[in-house]
């Protein structure tokens, strides 16, 4: 998920995320979901741990950002 630059802080994203999980559990009795983000996206991590998202882990050297690899963590997010 991402929002452009112009529109962030504005509680787009959240709302996003809500009506993600709300249709997964509510309409599609999905149980997980799962994401990964970058370890410095500081906000983004905010955003889904206050959405119920829990870090299951470190991804190493997931992805080549700028030149360099870049970690990650795997998050999920379990029906209650």
């Amino acid at each position: 998920m991402s929002v452009h630059d112009d529109y962030r802080r504005r509680g787009i994203g959240r709302a996003l995320l809500n009506a993600l999980i709300e249709a997964a559990d509510r309409w599609h009795g999905i149980s997980r979901l799962e994401l990964t983000v970058f370890t410095d996206n500081e906000a983004a991590i905010r955003l889904y741990r206050q959405a119920g998202f829990v870090t299951e882990g470190v991804l190493k050297s997931y992805a080549l950002r700028d030149g360099m690899l870049a970690d990650a963590f795997a998050m999920a997010w379990l029906r209650t």
